[in-house]
């Protein structure tokens, strides 16, 4: 079952229900076990340090960036911030998972509480950060730009210090090592320098606290090494710093704990760079024996290569063959990797299954053979009997799904109620429907993004739900990727719209509904395009001469066709022509019962206007009274839109009549207790 949600509201849960993080982390499936579609462009995404939380920032089209936060054990995400300028950091801590930390290009550093919200600013870069770097098991935090590098205390967040670099070079990397309580800085020409936080404070102690320039230990790339180095990645163990650059094919391995350049190392042929995209690599946790420093590193090609530092050996290669990979996160506790593609889908993958499946050689000398075949058969007869008790649940399941959702009890409800029930109705019309909930063949439809023919829609249709208009413009372009001739068609937007805004909240329904309402109910009304379906005149005509053939002569004689009271019902699903409540109760039966069923609607909506028909001299004054008509249905919606929002209101304020009246009685009760707890007291005294 794959789990997704779509980042296009501000709050939403993840589909279907029943999602569990925690079973697939030992997954070595290359499967997403979630996929995050990011509205309008997904820039980037991180992931708590034991995956409770993923946060996604996405750009909209009014220029704003959005950060969603997706709480993995609630199975729901929520609008955290909104964002003014473009955020060029964003990463959780390491060990306190409900902290973000979101860098903006306006120098401004932010630790957010995902959980309620609340800010603190961090105040004291001058340019841009680039970086923000804390330990597992650190008490200090690091935050770099290419002039300098500061040292905040946790949880406190405050600035301890200020590391003004003696090197007039640009700085890459700077991060705290926790396990030896270092600081290690990395510059673009390779240079390491390390300094030991016991002789910072001894240096600032000596010198009152003045910011001064710290010398520390530096570690030299060889000088025949002519690398521009752009990225730096620190080993979990805090032994081994990698560096390299986006077009040498070199890494240079740095030991911390000596001090010096370990090995530099040439990467295959096929993974040129560590650095793409403003994308550093990552260390994946040691989960094998057999791979103890593995790096995750994001090529050129926008190709994700899982590498192994101590032989220089490609492991593993993830890859969409239409998608680059635009950025990677990994959890702090190694269990998941998300990774951001350039179409703005996350997906979250188990770490394990970015690794090679390697079984431990390691087995005692004297193994009995006979116990061992014993355990096998075991196993095998235990799993045996677990998937057949699973097939017999999920058939007995998919019966008593059947039984409930069967077409022909719903259709005994329609008939006996006159309309299916309002909380149900859409789960009823998918049932009736048949359908097929198909999310990889409509994912790849989506990923297309806005078809051409509806990139200017906003001009021919305004509306001011802005939700509703994306999910008709992502739908219509959708309909006309699956099938390019529905561009064309100029009445489909008014076809589908009132669907639409029936299902505007579950995108997949909205586009397989449309897609069934074509195939089965609009089949024959392209046959002639441009012009008007024959095939439908003619079987309404003769519905209608069956019907009522007086209607029909006066008609022809007033040279009226079925294109002037016909086709404009059947092209708008008869929205314009219906209230809400009626159009959704018609709808109820048409779905309910065979195409050919349509027809005979549309007749019959003829045949309830006979009397302004027959009083008709001329074929304008047919076209006046049809929008007069409408024009009164319209009058009609807005005057119950208005009578809903006044009940809305009233209920409203009814609530906080309550609510002011329930905290006026709290406020008695606890002024009765006060009264009697003081009264209780004195007693106490008097008969002390």
């Amino acid at each position: 079952m794959r789990y997704h949600l779509a980042l296009d509201e501000d709050s939403g849960i993840i589909r279907p229900a029943g999602f569990d993080v925690g079973e697939h982390k030992t997954s070595t499936a290359l499967l997403p076990v979630l996929s995050v579609f990011g509205g309008d462009g997904c820039k980037m995404s991180a992931l708590s340090c034991h995956c409770t939380y993923l946060a996604t920032l996405t750009h909209t089209h009014q220029r704003t960036n959005t950060l969603y936060i997706t709480n993995l054990n609630e199975n729901r995400f929520y609008t955290l911030k909104r964002l003014a300028d473009a955020c060029s950091v964003l990463s959780f801590h390491p060990y306190q998972e409900n902290y973000l930390f979101v860098a903006t290009a306006s120098t401004k550093l932010y630790c957010i509480n995902v959980d309620d919200g609340s800010v603190v600013e961090l105040l004291g870069h001058h340019t841009p950060v680039s970086g923000v770097h804390c330990g597992v098991g650190s008490t200090s935090l690091v935050s770099y730009n290419q002039h300098e590098a500061l040292l905040w205390s946790y949880p406190s967040l405050t600035l301890t210090s200020r590391l003004q670099l003696q090197h007039s070079l640009p700085l890459v990397w700077a991060g705290h090592i926790w396990q030896r309580d270092e600081v290690v800085a990395g510059f673009s020409t390779g240079t390491v320098v390390v300094w030991s936080r016991q002789q910072q404070q001894q240096q600032q102690q000596q010198q009152h606290r003045q910011q001064q320039q710290q010398h520390g230990i530096v570690i030299d790339p060889p000088h025949s090494l002519q690398l521009q180095f752009e990225a730096f990645a620190l080993s979990r163990c805090g032994e081994w710093l990698v560096g390299g650059g986006s077009d040498s094919g070199l890494v240079v391995v740095y030991s911390l704990t000596n001090h010096c350049v370990s090995q530099i190392l040439q990467l295959p042929p096929t993974c040129p760079s560590i650095y793409n995209n403003n994308n550093p690599p990552v260390f994946l946790p040691h989960i094998y024996l057999k791979y103890p420093q593995v790096l995750a590193v994001q090529g050129s090609a926008g190709v994700l290569s899982i590498i192994d530092v101590t032989n220089c050996t490609k492991l593993k290669t993830l890859r969409s063959n239409r998608h680059h990979i635009e950025y990677i996160s990994v959890s702090d506790d190694g269990g998941y990797t998300c990774v951001t593609y350039s179409n703005g889908v996350s997906k979250i993958y188990p770490t394990r299954c970015l690794l090679p499946v390697h079984t431990s050689t390691v087995s005692p000398t004297h193994t009995p053979t006979r116990d061992i075949a014993f355990h096998i058969i075991e196993k095998r007869e235990k799993e045996r009997e677990e998937e057949r008790e699973r097939q017999e649940k999920r058939v007995e399941r998919t019966k008593e799904l059947e039984e409930l959702l069967d077409k022909n009890k719903w259709y005994q409800v329609l008939c006996e109620f006159g309309s299916y029930p309002d909380k149900y109705r859409v789960l009823i019309w998918s049932c009736v429907l048949k359908l097929p909930r198909n999310y990889s063949v409509f994912s790849v439809l989506l990923d297309k993004g806005i078809h051409t023919a509806y990139q200017h829609l906003e001009e021919e249709y305004t509306m001011c739900d802005k939700r509703l208009f994306r999910a008709l413009q992502r739908t219509l372009s959708c309909v006309a990727h699956w099938s390019p001739f529905l561009a064309q068609v100029t009445f489909l937007p008014h076809l589908l719209f009132p669907f639409i805004k029936l299902l505007h909240n579950n995108l997949l329904l909205c586009f397989e509904l449309s897609v069934t309402l074509i195939l089965n109910w609009c089949r024959v009304w392209f046959e002639f395009w441009p012009d008007i379906s024959v095939t439908v005149v003619n079987t309404t005509e003769r519905l209608l001469c069956d019907t009522d053939p007086t209607l029909l002569a006066h008609l022809i004689n007033i040279k009226v066709t079925a294109q002037h009271y016909i086709w404009t019902p059947l092209t708008t699903a008869f929205s314009t022509v219906l209230s809400d409540s009626d159009w959704l109760t018609l709808w109820d039966h048409i779905l309910s019962n065979p195409p050919s069923f349509l027809p005979c609607v549309a007749v019959a909506f003829t045949i309830a206007s006979r009397n302004t028909l027959l009083s008709c001299s001329h074929p304008t004054q047919v076209k006046r009274k049809k929008e007069q008509e409408e024009e009164k249905q319209e009058q009609g919606k807005e005057k119950k839109e208005e009578e809903e929002q006044k009940k809305e209101k009233k209920e409203e304020e009814e609530q906080k009549k309550e609510e002011k009246e329930e905290e006026e009685q709290e406020k008695e009760k606890e002024e009765q207790k006060k009264k009697e707890e003081e009264k209780e007291e004195q007693e106490e005294k008097e008969t002390e």
